[in-house]
């Protein structure tokens, strides 16, 4: 076979190209140090490659996860310790305080630095890592705690009007500055008694607020148990100087025929069947006139309309002190203000919602990351919602705008559900239910919100609620806005109240109390709380046992208070044969610390030793209480530690294998390169010297 120029050309081509080819990949390879350049190269194990960059995604995700969830923990650990030391020094003044030799001048000392040692815990309550407030549960973009010293005072019930006695001059002190005397003409809207209103004492005290730096609000609420329905008419009743006429047949009734008559500032709700409950949010009077010849008509336990006999009587309403420190009342009189003289201290609110927090820190395995505040901090009972939930109890005490809401189904179909005579959830709840549509309404699972549900056989369009008239009854309810499906409610947020029954503190979980002792001065005694089933109950139980104490729902609607009655003592809550019951209620306990510093304080400012004697026992709960809690975040810590060095052998692992798999072995490519480098050479030389240029190659 003759071999022609031809043949010798093409083949040292191919065999320059094939070098070449070799050549290029070997540096490609030596310069990404992958032995796999595309996924043609090998498919097998190009698929395995993603699946371990896959794995070593998951696995960094969750080492950073580690990471926070670390110093989340490591802060939280501590701003508990923190506490702990405050909660040491303040046992360490408690029990320094009961000695015979400390005399009152001391124990005022001590209280100023128990003041101290409380705004301390507040800065650790509100202690911040990376941006977030990390014991305000859900709610880390705000603050959790703020703290305001509050005092409020005890309006006058129905009092025969033009008898009621104004506040006098020197008769109110606040902070050495003394209140001037009110008069007519600090309120103008009242329709009787007017110097002896709230209004114009809140009038007063602000006027002086630049020095004193207490703020006062005023508000009137005037409760009635009504005892008859029937007809009204003439001056049967009027409120603030307007009558009040109609066919009364059940508290909803009343109440709409005192809206409708648009009493200048006042307002009428009911909270049951036989309550009427009016209203002046700013504090002015309120004012009952009768002619007492509605016989068989209207009546109330209070104010009777069907006696016989005229009566005109006026009800004053409460005025409540605030200030950002510590501040003391006095004065000649200051209980004719409603006020008792001693020192407000301050008292913490919480803002946020102690909602848990969880993060993954690796596949399928998540870690609270938080400590809810209500364990050790401040108390909050958090009931669940139920039909009889007050609407006024709800948004954490801020109430319902009652009003009108436009709802349409998915079948297309639409109402106007008029809600403005709601008095609870159940009223809203029936209210839906009955509007004519394929939508009921229910309380959802978790019991902190509303459930819309929607029984369209053939939908056609989404559920859509809506308000009408510019109001906000919708978005106040946590139901505005539009579903696919069932719409489920924004959590509303109720506080207690008298009717909240205790199986429905805590979320649901519930309390069952015991006894609880209360020590108020020389005076203890034993209340025995195992009947009560609702807060009422436990409020009755207490005001009732003899301890001179009043017991009421704090002003953030949260927990207990329990107060004496005396200006000169502390009533201190105590667990009674290793209970929790106290603690439980939110009183006092192991789980308010900033209630025990603020008690500490009071008891050391008013020399009470009973009451530092009995604080002893409670702050032991606290330091019980929060080292248990620095357990419980310890034990979390080593659980991290244990998964991060986990996952740490597993990225290890993982990335030899990726690099087993992928990498190329660098001294083998750089010699295998140099290999093909000299073949490439002598392939050249090879072929220049074959392929010799002839006559032809230069006649061209």
């Amino acid at each position: 076979m003759r071999v022609t120029n031809t043949i010798i050309f093409n083949n040292a081509l191919t065999n320059i190209r094939m070098h070449n080819e070799r050549l290029l990949r070997a540096q490609q390879e030596v310069g990404s140090g992958k032995k796999l350049l595309q996924p043609s190269d090998d498919p097998v194990a190009t698929r395995r490659i993603l699946s371990l960059r896959r794995i070593l995604r998951s696995v960094e995700q969750f080492q950073r996860n580690g990471t926070t969830i670390a110093t989340l923990l490591q802060e939280t650990d501590t701003a508990l310790g923190g506490v702990e030391d405050i909660l040491l020094r303040a046992k360490t003044l408690a029990l320094s305080a009961v000695n015979d030799t400390v005399n009152p001048e001391n124990r005022a000392a001590m209280a100023l630095e128990v003041g101290h040692l409380l705004e301390q815990a507040l800065q650790l309550g509100n202690t911040m890592v990376e941006g977030r407030y990390i014991f305000a549960g859900r709610a880390t973009d705000q603050a959790p705690f703020s703290a305001q010293a509050i005092a409020e005072s005890r309006g006058q019930g129905l009092t025969t009007s033009g008898t009621l006695t104004p506040l006098g001059e020197d008769e109110l002190i606040i902070n050495g500055i003394t209140i001037r005397a009110p008069q007519g003409t600090d309120d103008t809207v009242s329709t009787s008694d007017n110097a002896a209103s709230a209004l114009a004492l809140a009038a007063v005290i602000n006027e002086a607020s630049a020095m004193t730096g207490v703020r006062a609000e005023a508000s009137t609420t005037l409760s009635l148990t009504i005892t008859r329905f029937g007809d009204l008419g003439g001056d049967n009743l009027r409120i603030n100087g307007v009558a009040i006429t109609g066919t009364i047949t059940d508290a909803a009734s009343l109440v709409d025929a005192i809206n409708a008559a648009r009493i200048d500032g006042v307002f009428a709700s009911s909270s049951g069947p036989d309550n009427l409950t009016l209203t002046a949010p700013d504090g002015r009077n309120i004012q009952l006139q009768t002619d007492g010849l509605a016989s068989g008509g209207l009546s109330f336990a209070e104010f009777d309309l069907g006696g016989g006999v005229a009566s005109d009587q006026t009800a004053t309403g409460s005025v409540t002190l605030r200030a950002d420190t510590a501040f003391t009342i006095g004065g000649l009189q200051p209980e004719k203000a409603g006020f008792r003289a001693g020192v407000v201290p301050l008292s913490v609110q919480f803002n946020g919602d102690n909602g848990l927090l969880s993060m993954e820190m690796n596949s399928g395995q998540r870690l609270p990351v938080n400590v809810t505040a209500s364990r050790f901090l401040v108390t909050d009972l958090r009931p669940l919602l139920d039909r009889d939930t007050p609407l006024a109890a709800l948004q954490k005490g801020e109430g319902i705008s009652t009003g009108s809401i436009q709802i349409t189904d998915r079948a297309g179909n639409t109402a106007v559900v008029d809600l403005s005579g709601a008095v609870t959830v159940g009223d809203v709840l029936d209210a839906i239910s009955g509007a004519g549509l394929n939508v009921s309404a229910t309380i959802n699972e978790t019991g902190d919100g509303l459930l819309l549900i929607d029984n369209t056989a053939a939908p056609v369009q989404n559920l859509i609620v809506t308000e009408v008239g510019g109001g906000s009854t919708a978005h106040d309810l946590g139901i505005a806005g539009e579903r696919a499906g069932n719409l489920v409610g924004t959590p509303l947020s109720p506080v207690l109240t008298p009717a909240t029954p205790l199986s429905s503190l805590y979320e649901g979980r519930g309390v069952t109390p015991t006894a609880i002792r209360i020590v108020n001065g020389p005076h203890e005694v034993e209340v025995d709380l195992s009947e009560a089933q609702t807060v009422g109950d436990v409020l009755e139980a207490i005001n009732t046992a003899g301890a001179d104490v009043t017991a009421q729902i704090n002003t953030a609607g949260t927990a207990i208070d329990v107060r004496s009655n005396d200006a000169n003592t502390v009533a201190v809550v105590t667990e009674v044969d290793g209970g929790s019951t106290a603690s439980d209620l939110g009183i006092q306990g192991a789980q308010d610390a900033f209630k025990t510093l603020s008690l500490l304080q009071e008891a050391l400012q008013k020399n009470d030793r009973y009451a530092l004697e009995a604080l002893l026992s409670t702050i032991d709960l606290n330091v019980d209480q929060v080292l248990g809690i620095r357990a419980d975040v310890g034990t979390r810590m080593n659980r991290v530690a244990m998964v991060s060095q986990g996952l740490d052998d597993l990225h290890f692992s993982t990335t030899s294998y990726l690099s087993q798999t992928e990498d190329a072995d660098m001294s083998e490519a750089v010699a295998y390169l140099s290999q093909l480098t000299t073949m490439f050479q002598a392939s050249l030389a090879t072929t220049a010297r074959i392929m010799q240029p002839t006559l032809l190659d230069f006649l061209r």
